[in-house]
């Protein structure tokens, strides 16, 4: 059961309730690693996502390594529907990668429409260490309808919006990367390091338990974010 206290504990499954309904046939559990990582070992059932990132598929490198987010709905929709998920599905995600991946792909979904989707909280870590079952059999499901809608660009931030934000009291920039990019010695290949103007840093992974990396409760992430400044009446950006 999700811990009390989240603001919205609908959007995580734990891992007891995925083992008790794996075999539900509306039930579509999706792997967001690599697919090497996929084809060694994954929950029973799971299909693989295709990809990490959900980038344009169309540019240069594709849905891994392009450098904006998939959004056309009709190139969206056949990659799910190829996936078997249909437009009546519910969906997990997980990955063994801290959530990094699944959430991407949550975000992903929900930009275009479909909500019926779950992170797995801990992911595959947590239903490792549980000693549930895995397997390596490489998932081919039949092809299912899906309509997109989208995308949403709601819930984006434009450089015009940092640009007139930054500097205001009234909402703050969470820089959620690494140390080394808050500071810009770790350029990740860009021409220019560093971070936005007043930015508030906090790694994503300090919003982590270890070894296995479910996310902390709530009372200690509140702590965590208030301590930078990161609190509930300010308008939040994450980047």
């Amino acid at each position: 059961m999700t811990e009390p206290g989240w603001a919205r504990p609908e959007l995580l499954a734990e891992t007891d309730w995925l083992a008790a309904h794996l075999d539900d046939p509306e039930l579509v559990v999706v792997d967001c690693d690599l697919l090497p990582a996929y084809q060694r070992l994954h929950i029973p059932g799971a299909v693989w996502s295709r990809s990490r990132y959900w980038k344009a598929p169309d540019a240069p490198g594709g849905l891994e390594g392009g450098v904006h987010a998939i959004d056309d709905a009709d190139a969206f929709a056949r990659i799910i529907g190829s996936l078997g998920i249909g437009n009546d599905s519910r969906v997990v995600a997980y990955d063994g990668s801290g959530g990094l991946y699944a959430a991407r792909f949550w975000w992903t979904c929900r930009r275009f429409g479909f909500d019926a989707v779950q992170v797995l909280h801990g992911g595959l870590d947590k239903w490792y260490a549980e000693g549930r079952p895995l397997s390596n059999v490489n998932e081919r499901p039949a092809p299912a309808p899906f309509v997109a809608t989208g995308p949403d660009d709601g819930p984006l931030c434009r450089l015009d919006d940092v640009q007139r934000d930054c500097a205001s009291d009234e909402h703050v920039f969470w820089d959620v990367r690494s140390d080394g990019e808050w500071t810009g010695a770790n350029t990740r290949g860009t021409k220019r390091g560093g971070r936005v103007p007043n930015a508030a840093h906090l790694e994503w992974l300090d919003t982590l338990e270890h070894p296995v990396r479910t996310l902390k409760s709530p009372a200690a992430l509140r702590a965590l974010l208030a301590e930078r400044g990161i609190t509930p009446e300010k308008t939040v950006t994450t980047y």
